[in-house]
């Protein structure tokens, strides 16, 4: 099964924690986390519609300058999601410079904001000189972005500051059958991906294709095409190692098929973990382990390990196996 996600992360695992998710055949992409992103060219960076922030520390927000110069003439609108204060910080990265030249640019950007039950919603658009204006508070049901496509899901948990976790995740995925298209002597083509767009989106079935000067039904169609489970991407980082963190979590990742986790310390430094509101990485391990995840990558080291890297993997990747030596 060719992966409709492709998922990886910008920077090393002493870097900004950032990943950048490309959608095949989309032209589009989506950013978790928005640090320092200078290893994206301005190609892969104009693709970027939504940027999911998890909370705006420096380390996961500094690069939101760089993709705005890159989208600044951009059509399309930029729309980003975070914590309760991702609006304020945001206006106040807009007002750090002078908007007098650029009134007929398309650009619009919208942020939305999770506040406890409700989700803020404020908008900033070039045409203003991106002054800020709010819309109506809406209730936050667990879902930021819905399309026939993929949905992202948001979970509000602790830093000692409100710090979101999200879940990128595809209804089903579609799989086509070449034997079965051969054998009906059915060209491969873009005609393709138009089936695939009718099928999520619900088509009905006397919806019609034409493919190589042949005019054929979706229910036909069907018939060299197989529904499967769809993929899962979770994001997770700067969570204090608490109970009801963990609690929370692990449901909501539950099953992901990637899994891109911290794992700032090591379990003999604990108490600094706790003190600093950040995972183990035995714990990440853990909670991998018990949310049964596919793969586990981790992420955001503390510097002081820069010398012995290996241990960290070690430890979470013990734990994630069940006990199992991890070599």
């Amino acid at each position: 099964m060719k992966p409709t996600f492709h998922a990886g992360l910008i920077n090393g695992p002493f870097e900004d924690p950032c990943v950048y998710v490309g959608i095949i055949r989309e032209r589009r992409a989506l950013l978790f986390d928005i640090g320092s992103i200078g290893r994206l060219g301005a190609g892969n960076l104009m693709k970027v519609t939504d940027v999911f922030v998890t909370h705006t520390h420096i380390d996961h927000f500094i690069g939101f300058d760089t993709l705005l110069r890159v989208v600044l003439h951009r059509e399309s609108p930029l729309r980003l999601y975070g914590p309760e204060n991702i609006i304020r910080c945001v206006e106040g990265k807009l007002r750090g410079y002078t908007w007098n030249l650029i009134r007929e640019y398309p650009l619009k950007i919208e942020v939305f904001e999770v506040r406890g039950p409700g989700l803020a919603h404020a908008s900033f658009h070039a045409e203003h000189s991106f002054e800020r204006r709010d819309h109506p508070i809406t209730e936050f049901s667990g879902t930021l972005v819905s399309t026939s496509f993929f949905t992202v899901r948001g979970l509000q948990l602790s830093h000692q500051i409100p710090v979101m976790a999200y879940l990128l995740e595809e209804e089903f995925h579609i799989n086509i059958n070449k034997a079965a298209l051969t054998e009906r002597g059915l060209p491969v083509g873009p005609w393709l991906s138009d089936l695939k767009r009718a099928i999520r989106e619900g088509a009905p079935g006397e919806t019609t294709f034409e493919v190589a000067g042949m005019r054929l039904a979706l229910r036909d169609l069907m018939q060299i095409v197989s529904l499967t489970r769809g993929q899962k991407v979770a994001y997770v980082t700067d969570i204090a190692p608490t109970e009801e963190n963990r609690e929370k979590v692990i449901p909501f990742i539950r099953g992901a098929d990637q899994l891109f986790c911290e794992a700032y310390f090591l379990e003999r430094d604990s108490d600094r973990a706790r003190e600093r509101h950040h995972l183990t990485a035995a714990l990440a391990g853990r909670i991998a382990r018990e949310a049964e995840v596919a793969h586990l990558e981790l992420m955001h080291f503390s510097p002081k390990y820069r010398y012995n890297e290996g241990e960290i993997h070690q430890e979470a990747m013990r734990e994630f196996r069940g006990g199992e030596r991890y070599a």
